[in-house]
């Protein structure tokens, strides 16, 4: 059993430096034309770890839970960074202390749902008819806000949360999730 512990933190780590934009193997940034550097595939890769650490917490969910539910104690064991993060990036340290035996994960891509039927967010019709979620005028005083990032040359807005918007989605998460 340890040395599938061992196997699954190697692999986990392997993954981890290909989604940060590193060569696992020479420890070199990863050109940023590769495949490798597209933010589907990063997501990819982070969804992978984030697999591989359930297996080896044994908390491996298959989906069979359909509420979240998170313990004050959860909560308090919740780390970020100290830089502006998106949702999913929020959603990923959430997750890292759910017991997923009795909590569904939270996604990015729900957390935004429920932040635009809040009217905290917003969405826009794309130039090729996709939407987009961004930035409105209650945004800011939630602690969204909207920032310049750059992927293989083109400039995009990106929805991020600041130290306000961490404190109030992690204070007030069930009932965004319930909403």
């Amino acid at each position: 059993m340890n040395r599938d512990f061992e196997r699954i933190d190697k692999a986990k780590l392997i993954l981890e430096k290909i989604a940060k934009g590193v060569n696992p193997v020479t420890g070199e940034q990863i050109e940023n034309d590769s495949f490798l550097n597209d933010p589907r595939v990063i997501r990819c890769f982070y969804f992978v770890t984030e697999i591989l650490d359930n297996v080896r917490k044994g908390a491996y969910n298959s989906g069979k839970n359909t509420k979240f539910i998170i313990t004050p104690e959860q909560k308090g064991m919740v780390e970020f960074p100290a830089n502006n993060i998106g949702v999913n990036e929020f959603s990923k340290h959430v997750n890292a202390c759910l017991d997923l035996s009795i909590s569904k994960k939270l996604s990015g891509t729900e957390l935004n749902k429920r932040l635009k039927k809040l009217g905290i967010l917003s969405e826009e019709k794309t130039e090729e008819s996709k939407t987009r979620t961004i930035t409105n005028e209650k945004s800011k005083e939630y602690g969204f806000e909207s920032e310049k990032r750059s992927f293989n040359g083109v400039e995009y807005e990106m929805v991020v949360i600041n130290d306000k918007g961490k404190n109030y989605l992690l204070e007030n998460i069930e009932a965004i999730m319930e909403s």
